[in-house]
């Protein structure tokens, strides 16, 4: 497997103090796991200082995260004809969905570890260039082919929810130029029922997605599919009809 790090997008201290914040620890959490003081944490996260490799391993296993975290990657290929595949062309998504009336712009980051393909799923995010205060965190594995692909990810922001399951199912345009993408999202309610939505996956952040209203919502058509085919079946095309102004 050859790797392509992202050098220019490294930044241990940002890094370090979103998952800080987002596992619920303190300076002091932090600094008395691996045996530093608060003060020298809050430098980390300030990039005054940079840790140490051996360091870095002690603030994975305090955080729970693999190291690749800290060291996002942009692009990989195996040494053999199994070539990892990834029909987006890059490592970030934007996905949209409706939720009580209201549109949510989530985050998709894919990246590489272990020879496979995985990803973090930021869903409900306030802010898409800091990806600060989502409302769920998920991880999981990405997979996918010239027609389908597939996010199969786990809650990992709350221990009380390790439990839920999300799964995001995207038609893959027969067009060349793959700048969007139609599918569901499968997941649970708050009160833990089955749910399913719609969704736009993007390459890029789409302006105006209010536009774009009827990809993202049940028509009438839609509610008599459902009725005599006892499922919801999109269609798999190219998509024309949308003129996205990113």
């Amino acid at each position: 497997m050859i790797f392509i790090y992202k050098i220019n997008d490294i930044n241990i201290g940002e890094k370090l103090q979103y998952y800080r914040k987002l596992k619920n620890k303190t300076l002091l959490d932090i600094g008395n796991y691996i045996h530093k003081s608060k003060a020298t944490v809050s430098k980390y996260e300030n990039n005054q200082i940079i840790p140490d490799s051996i360091t870095l391993l002690e603030l994975c296993n305090c955080l729970d995260i693999p190291i690749t975290d800290f060291f996002p990657v942009t692009k990989g290929k195996n040494n053999n004809s199994n070539s990892l595949f990834n029909p987006f062309g890059t490592d970030k998504l934007f996905m949209y969905y409706y939720t009580d009336n209201k549109l949510m712009t989530s985050i998709i980051d894919i990246f590489i570890s272990e020879n496979q393909y995985n990803c973090k799923f930021y869903n409900g995010v306030r802010d898409t260039s800091t990806y600060q205060h989502c409302a769920y965190f998920y991880e999981g594995n990405f997979e996918s082919n010239r027609t389908t692909a597939y996010f199969t990810l786990h809650n990992s922001s709350h221990k009380n929810n390790m439990l839920e399951k999300v799964q995001i199912v995207a038609n893959i345009p027969w067009s060349d130029n793959i700048r969007v993408c139609k599918g569901l999202i499968l997941g649970l309610t708050p009160n833990s029922l089955p749910i399913v939505k719609k969704i736009i996956i993007s390459s890029c952040e789409i302006k105006d997605i209010y536009k774009y209203n009827d990809a993202l919502t049940f028509s009438k058509e839609d509610v008599k599919k459902i009725y005599y085919d006892g499922a919801l079946i999109l269609e798999n095309k190219n998509y024309d009809e949308f003129f996205f102004d990113f």
